[in-house]
């Protein structure tokens, strides 16, 4: 069967670019021919993501080398996907949903969240715009402050036309039904097999934390969080950021007394090294959809403290097992966590128990069930 998994854009390393990757090696391994499509793709990211064993095809039929107007030139309809035909299409967004509006063949489409320039407000929807490369997300953020309302309802309509609706976590599946008087099925995304713990190990005690630096995902907090911490230990980043934003949390790290180290884009080798090596990994985002990156810590065997608030987050620590989860908002309960991680060995004495949890999110607990039911929306089953 030959099966289309669509997004917009791979020009970052996030974590929907990670999810792309994980679904068409399951589908692949299962027999299937499977591409992913998109209106612009950057090769060094897939380079440095591991991409080389999966199809990635640009189907922008203009602009192509340059993202936005790739991306718009595509939605406008200068695009290739007349001439693909697939058994089945996947998709990923909203703009994914609206390339393949046209399409006969069956659908599905795996929600990670709403489109958030329609549904975010105030400060967190200007936090969102300035969080990526390039301008494209205030060009969105305009076009939408215009015709948001025609937006949404469009989005709804385009949710609804597909044969199968995937969610990412309990807490997203609640609101997306909610909003979208639709039912959707719990995937979690699934952990790529090469997380796991590694015996190359960086010296000494250290929080960690990944992921896409940016202003929505609150490493403000951490930052002030590890300075209120009781056991003094320095503070490692990755993650690709904007030179702006990483000098002013160098300044709040050094107003805050943290020892604060950038360690920059990390290839997943480097990535599985420091995950192994770090003490506690500290992950701060408020009522977050999943999250990739606490689960692939979990999984190299270090536990997490992020927010007691209700969100995505929540559903990937066993408390006292694979982390803690600290009063919303409260950084001084965030340190206190930290602290208590680092003082009781967590990492050490719950060794096998973190091991046994991390396998609910682990690629072989969940490529079965995710296999048959795209195989099952197509008539293969």
């Amino acid at each position: 069967m030959k099966i289309s998994l669509v997004y917009d854009f791979l020009s970052e390393h996030g974590g929907i670019e990670r999810l792309l990757l994980i679904h068409a090696q399951m589908l692949q391994n299962k027999g299937h021919k499977v591409e992913i499509l998109t209106c612009y793709y950057d090769p060094e990211v897939l380079k440095g993501m591991n991409f080389k064993n999966v199809k990635v095809k640009n189907i922008s039929s203009l602009a192509k080398k340059y993202e936005l107007p790739a991306i718009l030139f595509s939605l406008l309809g200068f695009n290739k996907l007349k001439n693909i035909n697939s058994d089945l299409f996947i998709s990923y967004s909203f703009p994914s949903n609206y390339l393949l509006r046209n399409k006969k063949a069956k659908k599905i489409n795996f929600m990670n969240h709403t489109p958030r320039f329609l549904y975010y407000e105030g400060k967190q929807k200007l936090e969102w715009a300035a969080s990526t490369q390039g301008i494209k997300r205030k060009i969105v953020l305009a076009i939408s402050s215009v015709i948001g309302g025609w937006l949404k309802n469009l989005d709804k309509q385009l949710v609804r036309n597909n044969n199968f609706l995937f969610s990412n976590s309990i807490f997203t599946k609640k609101k997306l039904d909610k909003i979208y008087n639709v039912s959707t099925k719990v995937s979690y995304p699934p952990v790529d097999p090469i997380f796991k713990p590694s015996d190359e190990r960086i010296k000494g005690k250290f929080v960690f934390a990944s992921g896409r630096i940016i202003p929505e995902k609150k490493y403000d907090w951490l930052i002030e969080a590890c300075g209120r911490m009781k056991t003094k230990v320095p503070l490692y980043i990755s993650g690709q950021v904007n030179e702006l934003y990483k000098l002013n949390l160098e300044k709040l790290a050094k107003d805050n007394h943290v020892d604060l180290k950038f360690l920059g884009k990390l290839s997943t080798e480097e990535l599985v090294k420091y995950y192994s090596s770090a003490s506690v990994f500290g992950f701060t985002i408020p009522l977050c959809d999943y999250g990739l990156v606490p689960i692939e810590s979990i999984s190299c065997g270090t536990p997490v403290v992020a927010w007691k608030d209700g969100g995505g987050q929540t559903e990937l620590i066993k408390e006292g097992v694979s982390g803690l989860l600290a009063k919303p908002y409260d950084l001084n309960d965030f340190a206190k966590c930290m602290d208590e991680i680092i003082k009781s060995d967590m990492k050490v004495k719950k060794k096998k128990e973190i091991a046994e949890w991390a396998k609910k999110f682990s690629y072989d607990y969940i490529r079965d069930e995710f296999v048959k039911d795209v195989e099952k929306v197509a008539g293969k089953v």
